[in-house]
């Protein structure tokens, strides 16, 4: 289940961003953070469900009506798995469902992974 982040969550958004290598560095955090700010893309946080801890992080950004770029896919590490990470995109497309999901060079396998899964499990394919 996806839940929009707010400007009060910074830390924990800060605490997601941490966990992968290149925003280890506190400025670096703080630039991301920024930057997801001032071009108005979108942070998600993503839990299993309703009561359920904050297991991971999507940001992303929205061109037109009918475009996702992913840009951040991030799992707490006792969560890592793959149902995760498809689940969340699962539920993105959801979120966004006349939209197309594209990824970026660090994360496009895993998303045309999820595609052809995705594709293949809806009832008309």
């Amino acid at each position: 289940m996806l839940v929009p982040t707010r400007p009060d969550d910074e830390k924990t958004v800060m605490g997601l961003f941490s966990l992968t290598p290149e925003f280890k560095k506190v400025e670096r955090l703080k630039e991301a953070l920024a930057f997801y700010q001032q071009k108005g893309f979108s942070l998600f946080f993503w839990q299993q469900g309703e009561t359920d801890s904050v297991l991971g992080l999507i940001g992303c950004e929205q061109y037109a009506r009918d475009l996702i770029v992913v840009r951040q896919l991030i799992l707490t590490p006792g969560s890592q798995k793959r149902a995760n990470y498809h689940q969340m995109l699962t539920d993105l497309q959801n979120y966004y469902p006349a939209a197309t999901l594209m990824g970026t060079l660090s994360n496009k396998a895993l998303i045309n992974q999820w595609r052809k899964q995705h594709v293949q499990s809806e009832p008309n394919h």
